[in-house]
C-alpha cells in the first residue's frame, strides 16, 4: 500500500471541489493517458473518471465508488493496470491547522496483485507528481 499526502491551504469543501470539479485544470499534463496535454479530465459523482482528448478520443481512468463531499472519495483506479485489473484509491480530506490534509491511499485489489509489485514504484512517483500539482492550486 502507498500513502501520500499534502496540505492544501483551504477548507475541506474547497479542497474536495478543486480535486473533483477542477481535476482537468491541475492534473499534470504529463500524466494523461491520451498524451494530449490539452485534454479534459472529468471526475463525476455518478461514477466516471475519464479523459477526452481534443480529437475526441476517450480514456477511462477509473470508476468512482464513493463520493462523500467534502470528506472522502474512493475509486477503482485504472491507470497502470486497466479496467479488468483495477487498483483501489481512497482519498480523504481532513481539516488540519492551516487547511486540509489530502491523503491518498493506493493499494492493490485481488485482481491487480500481480501487477502491483511491478508498478508500485511508478505509482509512488506518479502520486508525488499528481499531489505536487494539486498543492500549487
Amino acid at each position: 500500500m502507498l500513502e501520500k499526502s499534502i496540505l492544501m491551504h483551504c477548507p475541506p469543501d474547497r479542497a474536495f471541489h478543486i480535486f473533483t470539479a477542477q481535476v482537468s485544470e491541475w492534473w499534470p499534463k504529463t500524466h494523461r493517458p491520451t498524451k494530449d496535454p490539452e485534454s479534459e479530465l472529468f471526475l463525476e459523482a455518478d461514477g466516471r473518471f475519464w479523459e477526452r482528448a481534443r480529437d475526441g478520443r476517450e480514456a477511462d481512468l477509473g470508476r468512482v465508488l464513493t463520493w462523500e463531499p467534502p470528506h472522502r472519495l474512493t475509486l477503482d483506479f485504472y491507470l497502470g493496470t486497466g479496467p479488468a485489473q483495477p487498483t483501489a484509491v481512497d482519498i480523504t480530506f481532513t481539516p488540519e491547522t492551516g487547511g486540509t490534509r489530502v491523503t491518498v491511499l493506493h493499494r492493490p485489489k485481488p485482481e491487480s496483485e500481480a501487477l502491483w509489485s511491478l508498478r508500485a514504484q511508478v505509482f509512488e512517483k506518479s502520486w508525488v507528481a499528481v499531489l505536487e500539482a494539486l498543492a500549487i492550486r
